[in-house]
Parts: structure tokens; C-alpha cells; sequence
């Protein structure tokens, strides 16, 4: 029997655009310190060795100031560690794995697989590797190699009936909806190895959620640990994989994130629907390590509008961050009770008309901004709710 630890999509030097500068240092350093909580987990459940199927890093020419830490992190696990060149950080002369840096660098227990083909772990355990040489799959992808790889254990009972051989590969696969490759790995071509028991498990990397491929529950995706998007399912986790020579492995997931990204759709209709999302947001334990993205459908009346805004504004101060959607459909409508308190009059209540009757989002903020005069609520331009229009 063997027990390893399957991790992918580390994505070290990743950067977020929505992220203010303290909270893009705070969620680097999350990415970083992964590498301790991942060893610690590996270690406290008896793991042999850990493999990181693609994409450790952000860039194939990541900075020394990026890759140098991580190797020292590595070098303080306390077992050998397989890195899988993915698309992001594949081999290159010019890469990473190529620097004049990284071998020196590099410690004793950190292997890269970088040719494709078997790597002998220990007597009985085999990873059949399938690197990335470029920016578009391997030639080489891991389910022509599993196709190809030599049956094992002819006769029950040989030393040869006892080997484990892991598959390691990187990118999308055909029965996903939607393929982030042109090429992506066969299901059935996998499936056909692993029942020919050319191969015993499939561990992938490149899809950010944790996932089982296929009906065998034999083929894994163990999702990136820390998130990355709203929309990932069950990121976050490390998987310890038991595997017995020939039977189905026994996969266990580990909390292995301390951040959260978080999407949810409102349909906006009144003002208990703007508490819905205030109380939404307020549901998370540490915002200062959470993206929460709020989908806003529906209607509201300016002054609920208004009051949302400054919600939302105030909360951006706690939160690592709330970014807008382009999927936010959110259109306001003015109503007399609205300015009863301004008591316009001349110049001011002709242009609150004029705006009124105008519609548009200029006019939405324009309006806006009077109810924040008036001390009703603050906004500006800024909300982050799109799509808006006054009618």
C-alpha cells in the first residue's frame, strides 16, 4: 500500500486586479504559507511524498524573489516532493526549471519531472509523468502515455502485480463543458488504461476545483489550495490518496485554504432584499482574507439604492475585496418621497426634474449625490453596480 498527498495549480506570484496592494501582499503570503500547511498535513496522515501536479508557479519566468522562498519551504518538508511542469510554468530554456539559479537551489527532497515517461519513487511505487514542454499540451499528454504504458502485474501474486504506477498530467479534459485547451485529455483513454491496469490512479492539475473525473473514482483533479475565483467549487484542499495495488484508491480531502471567494445572485425587490445582501456579506468570519461578489438582479428605488451603495463602500474598507460583476443587472427608479426632505426650490428643483425625467446612469449618481447632501445616504460613481438606469 501507498499513501501520497496530490496538490496542483499552487500558482505562486499569481496577482488579482480587484486587490488593493495590502490585501495582494496578504494573499501572496497565503499562497506561500500553503506550502507549510500542506507539509504538515502530509506528515500528521503518514504521507510518502507529495505531488504537484503543474502550474507551481504563476509564470514560466517567475521572479527569484517568488521561487526562492517556496524552495526553501520545500526543502523543510519532511519527504520528497515531485513538481509537475504545467502551462504556466513549463519547461523553456528560458523558464524557471532552466535558471542558472534553481539547481543550486533546489533542495535534495524537490524532484522535477520534467521527461515524460516512468519516475521510480521507491521499489513498488511509479509515477508516469507528463510535463508541459510549451505553452500548448505536451505531445505527450498523459492519456497517450497511460494508452501506451506497459500492462502491469501479467501474473497474480508477482512482484510486478504489486507495483502502484500514478499517472501525473496538467490541463482540461474532454467531458468538461467547458475545454480551457485545444487538446484536451481523452476520459475514455484514461479509463481504458486504468482498466487494462496499464495505470492505477490519475492525478491532474490545471482545474482549480476539486473533482472526480469519470465513473471509475480513479481519475482527480485536487483543485488549487487556496482559491483563485468565485466561481470555484470546493477549491482549497489537499487530497490523501491511498492506494492498494489494482483497487479503486481511498481519496480523503484536507482543509487546506484560509482564504474564501464567494459569489451569490440577488434578485433585488425592496429593502428587505438590500438587507439580504448586507447580512450576506456580514456572515463571513474573516473579511480580511474573503472576495465576496454579489450578483445584483431586479429594482430598487433610489433611496434603497443609495443605501446599498454606502453599505457596500463601507464594507470594502473590511473586506480584501467586493469586486463588481458584469453579470449585475440592477436598475433603480426615483420616487417622489425620495427628495421630500431636500425642499427644493428654483434653480435645484428644476434640475432634480430634469435628472428625473432624463434617466441613464449619470443621472442615477446625480441624483445620488443629492440624497447624500441630504443626508439620507451617501453614493457615488463608484458602487460597483452596474447596469443601472433611472426610470
Amino acid at each position: 500500500m501507498v499513501r501520497f498527498a496530490h496538490t496542483a495549480d499552487w500558482q505562486l506570484g499569481m496577482t488579482r486586479h480587484y486587490l488593493s496592494p495590502g490585501a495582494q501582499g496578504r494573499y501572496d503570503q497565503a499562497r506561500s504559507d500553503a506550502i507549510g500547511r500542506i507539509g504538515r498535513i502530509a506528515a500528521a496522515e503518514g504521507c510518502e511524498f507529495i505531488v504537484v501536479c503543474g502550474d507551481v508557479f504563476e509564470h514560466v519566468q517567475v521572479a527569484r524573489k517568488t521561487a526562492a522562498p517556496a524552495l526553501r519551504a520545500l526543502g523543510a518538508l519532511p519527504m520528497p516532493v515531485y513538481l509537475l511542469p504545467g502551462n504556466h510554468d513549463h519547461l523553456s530554456l528560458t523558464g524557471i526549471y532552466a535558471s542558472h539559479w534553481f539547481g543550486p537551489e533546489k533542495p535534495a527532497n524537490v524532484h522535477v519531472l520534467d521527461r515524460p515517461g516512468v519516475v521510480e519513487v521507491r521499489p513498488g511505487v511509479e509515477l508516469l509523468a507528463a510535463p508541459w514542454d510549451g505553452k500548448q499540451p505536451p505531445a505527450e499528454q498523459v492519456d497517450r502515455l497511460a494508452a501506451r504504458a506497459p500492462i502491469i502485474g501479467p501474473q497474480s501474486g508477482s512482484a510486478q502485480s504489486r507495483v502502484v504506477r500514478i499517472a501525473v498530467g496538467h490541463g482540461g479534459v474532454d467531458t468538461e463543458a467547458a475545454k480551457l485547451t485545444d487538446d484536451p485529455i481523452n476520459v475514455a483513454m484514461l479509463e481504458a488504461a486504468l482498466a487494462e491496469r496499464r495505470i492505477d490512479v490519475v492525478v491532474l492539475g490545471d482545474r482549480h476545483s476539486r473533482t472526480a473525473v469519470g465513473q471509475s473514482g480513479r481519475i482527480w483533479y485536487s483543485g488549487t489550495p487556496e482559491p483563485t475565483s468565485t466561481r470555484e467549487v470546493d477549491p482549497g484542499r489537499l487530497l490523501v490518496i491511498d492506494m492498494e495495488p489494482g483497487d479503486v484508491p481511498v481519496v480523503t480531502p484536507h482543509q487546506v485554504a484560509t482564504w474564501a471567494f464567494a459569489e451569490q445572485t440577488f434578485a433585488m425587490r425592496g429593502a428587505d432584499s438590500v438587507n439580504d445582501v448586507l447580512d450576506w456579506l456580514d456572515a463571513f468570519p474573516e473579511p480580511s482574507r474573503t472576495v465576496a461578489k454579489p450578483i445584483l438582479r431586479g429594482e430598487l428605488a433610489l433611496a434603497q439604492y443609495t443605501r446599498l451603495a454606502e453599505a457596500l463602500e463601507h464594507r470594502r474598507d473590511l473586506f480584501a475585496a467586493i469586486p463588481s460583476s458584469g453579470r449585475t443587472d440592477l436598475r433603480t427608479r426615483s420616487q417622489d418621497g425620495d427628495f421630500a426632505e431636500l425642499e427644493l426650490t428654483g434653480f435645484a428643483a428644476q434640475a432634480l426634474a430634469e435628472l428625473r425625467e432624463a434617466g441613464g446612469d449619470a443621472a442615477t449618481d446625480a441624483l445620488a449625490l443629492l440624497l447624500r447632501l441630504a443626508g439620507n445616504a451617501s453614493a457615488d460613481a463608484g458602487v460597483g453596480v452596474v447596469g443601472s438606469g433611472t426610470r
